[in-house]
């Protein structure tokens, strides 16, 4: 028996193994049995919130967290052995959550929902939750970010969103489709595990990310879901836009004007502009900037302990005056680049 007293660092109290999938098994990020430092060290995916445990359970509570993160998109693992209730809960992005066993119990603006083994419970960013483990329930979780989901819808749709997502909050897994679900999972999962050098090769993780982001809007039911099940949807935009966002999206590190991307794709300035205005909304050279945006929180987001300056990274996409950079970026994410990288830290 082993005297914790005597020791600087007592051993951490562990519960037994609830089927931790392999590829996470690295990925320990907490592992606790006080409260407490449970309720802190879950604050980066439920935010500030309170853990509540009914009489003996308290002594037998731990709670094994697990996350791995890629660029947009974060795969983890969840389990507080003994039965909780979680509550105040804030979502800030997109979470599906699914249970590995046992069940789980979601309240939403006077809804409830069910997790278990053949359903899943989806937050939508904002979501204020009140939520309820069962004893023995450990859950996956994959967390997509907002600007993700964005920005495949544009590209897809060919036109700018006039709301955010809102998936239903139910995922069936049970159904005929959702194998398509739990395939994009194990794939991620492969991935995870693999870790060679394709793995953190910065196309075949965004690739990865749009498939399983591809997946939940082509299965789950949201606001988005009849437009996205119509037959060759990205057709609904003129071909002049289809060309020209696919030729922004492919030179975003290139140094690109309005004149060179009309020039690239055969039509007059005007005429882009018109296409832009008319089906998106916006300027060629403001979607521009909004995708280089979005390509540098994905890389802010990479890495807590970044080697890089944030002017080094914003430079590599195009950004080279940090001043308008940052005011962009505050302007269409809610804050500074310094601030996200804070909070990521």
């Amino acid at each position: 028996m082993i005297d914790t007293s005597l020791t600087d660092r007592p051993v951490p109290h562990r519960g037994r193994s609830r089927g931790i999938p392999p590829a996470l098994e690295a990925f320990e990020c907490a592992t606790t049995p006080v409260i407490r430092l449970a309720e802190r060290a879950m604050e980066e995916l439920f935010g500030e919130h309170k853990i509540l445990v009914a009489g003996q359970d308290a002594a037998n509570f731990v709670l094994t967290y697990h996350v791995a993160a890629l660029h947009e998109i974060s795969f983890g693992y969840v389990d507080y052995r003994v039965r909780v209730q979680l509550r105040d809960v804030w979502v800030d992005d997109y979470v599906v959550f699914m249970a590995t066993n046992g069940r789980g119990e979601f309240q939403f603006s006077g809804q409830s929902y069910e997790s278990s083994t053949v359903r899943a419970f989806i937050a939508n960013p904002g979501s204020r939750l009140d939520l309820v483990f069962d004893a023995d329930s450990p859950h996956l979780f994959v967390r997509f970010s907002a600007a993700l989901l964005e920005r495949l819808l544009v590209r897809t749709l060919a036109r700018s969103l006039r709301e955010p997502v809102r998936f239903l909050g139910a995922f069936d897994l049970s159904v005929q489709n959702a194998w398509r679900w739990h395939a994009a999972v194990q794939l991620l999962h492969e991935e995870l595990y693999s870790q060679d050098d394709l793995t953190r090769n910065d196309l075949r993780v965004s690739t990865l990310e749009e498939y399983l982001a591809a997946s939940l809007l082509l299965l789950q039911c949201s606001n988005y879901h009849d437009q996205l099940r119509l037959p060759f949807c990205r057709e609904r935009g003129s071909r002049t836009l289809r060309l020209a966002t696919r030729f922004v999206d492919d030179n975003l590190q290139e140094d690109l004007s309005l004149e060179k991307v009309a020039t690239a794709i055969g039509v007059s300035p005007r005429t882009l502009q018109k296409a832009f205005q008319d089906e998106l909304h916006t300027s060629p050279m403001t979607y521009l900037r909004d995708q280089r945006l979005d390509r540098i929180r994905a890389e802010i987001l990479k890495e807590s302990d970044m080697a890089e300056t944030l002017g080094t990274i914003a430079a590599r996409w195009g950004m080279h005056h940090y001043g308008r950079f940052a005011r962009s970026y505050r302007e269409r994410f809610g804050e500074s680049p310094s601030a996200t990288l804070e909070r990521n830290g």
